[in-house]
């Protein structure tokens, strides 16, 4: 994931609550040109013109139906049920960011739906190992206030739409929840600070160095079992390699770290082939030489290189979902 949302998924049970909850939110993202997709869960038949026109207000381009049901899911279906169908959705748009109800005082005209809507939402986002964010009628713990005069303009005037005197404070915050689930903080839907990406940038450069060092040391270790002789070192380099970038890799959201890492075992491994004071050489022309020269280089080509690959839901719950208008890399349900 790029370290800015380049593409934001907006949640909402009903229709009306892309206004009345995420109305401040959804006009600060489209002013700074964020790819944004909004997805009911449910469909408003009565008013079908009327949320159009309030899309359009609010600069919706992209809206997707979960369910044309009335809103009638929310009384059959647990938070689980629904976690299923918006996995499907997310592996199909392909979102950085999704955003959906906060736990409670969501602003939304049904709290119940809206409760269950965010249990889904976190589910469904831990599942498909994507970040998720609340959006909140009320300022809360680690919360950030959408203040933009523009944005709160916006949100009033598409609730003059529905003739409401809804309340335009809104707020987004990163729910307890997700939290305690995810390795490290970010901002919301933000950027990581230089100081922080140097920082890690040289912890794995040194981390990846110190390895460098000692595996070259013991690569051409042998042990002899049952008469055979086990080149027990380079097995255990080229294996603790893979599991440093790799583990890396899966650890952070991008390849800063990895990447650093794997350019500190290569230095020292380069540097150590070359020969030491007196004539000794570490890394010599054998087999177990040649194979940790060019080992970590294809470890690097395909760990660092590897895109990532989201989670794919199965392809019956795809079927739940409607698009109603076409989306840049969204699969075809």
């Amino acid at each position: 994931m790029k370290d800015r949302a380049q593409r934001v998924l907006v949640v909402s049970a009903h229709p009306e609550d892309e206004a009345r909850v995420f109305g401040a939110t959804i006009s600060t993202l489209v002013q700074r040109g964020t790819e944004l997709i909004v997805l009911s869960c449910s469909s408003s038949p009565e008013a079908v013109d009327l949320d159009a026109s309030v899309r359009e207000t609010l600069g919706i381009t992209a809206h997707h139906v979960l369910r044309q049901d009335s809103g009638n899911q929310f009384g059959t279906r647990t938070a689980r049920d629904l976690a299923a169908d918006l996995v499907a959705a997310i592996s199909a748009l392909k979102p950085d960011v999704v955003v959906s109800y906060a736990s409670s005082a969501s602003g939304s005209i049904n709290e119940p739906d809206a409760r269950l809507a965010h249990e889904a939402v976190a589910l469904a986002t831990e599942l498909a190992g994507v970040p998720f964010y609340a959006a909140s009628s009320v300022q809360v713990d680690r919360g950030v206030a959408v203040s933009s005069a523009a944005a709160i303009a916006f949100k009033r005037r598409a609730w003059e739409m529905y003739n409401d005197g809804a309340s335009v404070r809104e707020s987004v915050s990163t729910p307890a929840e997700y939290l305690r689930r995810v390795r490290r903080r970010e901002l919301v839907i933000g950027e990581r600070s230089r100081l922080e990406r140097a920082v890690l940038a040289i912890v794995a450069t040194a981390v990846g160095a110190l390895v460098g060092v000692v595996l070259t040391a013991v690569h051409q270790s042998t042990i002899t079992i049952a008469g055979a002789r086990v080149p027990w070192g380079i097995i255990a380099t080229v294996a603790l390699t893979t599991a440093l970038i790799l583990g890396l890799r899966l650890i952070y959201d991008t390849r800063v770290a990895p990447g650093f890492a794997s350019l500190g075992v290569l230095l020292m491994s380069a540097l150590l082939a070359t020969a030491m004071p007196g004539g000794t050489v570490l890394i010599p022309s054998n087999l177990s030489g040649y194979v940790w020269t060019f080992a970590p280089v294809l470890i690097v080509l395909v760990v660092v290189g590897w895109p990532k690959v989201n989670r794919q839901a199965p392809v019956v719950s795809r079927d739940s979902i409607e698009l109603n208008s076409p989306v840049k890399g969204a699969d075809n349900p």
